[in-house]
């Protein structure tokens, strides 16, 4: 199972779907002829005069957006994150430590860090590698927003010297800089 999968289902089962929904406002309304229902402003003006949403269990469905969603895709709605940013927002909120890393994992990034660069491998290659691993490192490590950029600015750094006909040599030398850094980062965490 993917760690994506892993912290998904942790939260569906930990975090109660109704507690998330008060705490963004929500009003769900309990009762014969109108239970689990409450109001959506996911759609349309934002106004649901009729309640137009069920709760589930793990889930909810809004009959007039069509769409089903849970703790985590609501939190990426309503605070416009990706997928990561929002299961730490729910796993902070909520007192949920983070998911262990299984040493396979670990190593797995280790290993891409660690990776000496081919001789033969062209500057476009090794900033294409470097681009896979800072990608990764962000997403899959929950690095800091501020770390994430700055890795990517000096990526980008590079690339732009790159293609303003700057040194191959000195473009290698620079990608090993990132991942010097990123190798202390997997150190850090």
């Amino acid at each position: 199972m993917s760690r994506a999968s892993k912290a998904a289902n942790r939260i569906r089962k930990e975090i109660p779907l109704s507690t998330v929904l008060a705490d963004y406002g929500y009003r769900v309304e309990a009762g014969s002829d109108r239970e689990q229902q409450f109001s959506c402003d996911l759609h349309g003006d934002g106004q649901d005069r009729k309640p137009s949403a069920r709760l589930y269990e793990e889930q909810f469905f809004c009959f007039a957006c069509g769409v089903s969603r849970d703790a985590i895709s609501l939190v990426r709605e309503k605070e416009g994150v990706d997928f990561w940013e929002a299961v730490k927002k729910l796993e902070t909120r909520y007192g949920l430590e983070p998911l262990p890393w299984e040493p396979s994992e670990r190593e797995s990034l280790s290993d891409q860090i660690t990776k000496k660069f081919d001789r033969q491998e062209t500057p476009e290659q090794a900033l294409n590698r470097v681009a896979c691993l800072v990608d990764s490192l962000c997403k899959e490590r929950s690095v800091t927003p501020s770390k994430c950029a700055g890795f990517w600015e000096a990526h980008d750094r590079v690339l732009d010297f790159m293609g303003e006909g700057g040194d191959p040599d000195k473009v290698i030398s620079m990608a090993h800089r990132i991942l010097d850094a990123c190798k202390k980062e997997l150190r850090g965490n």
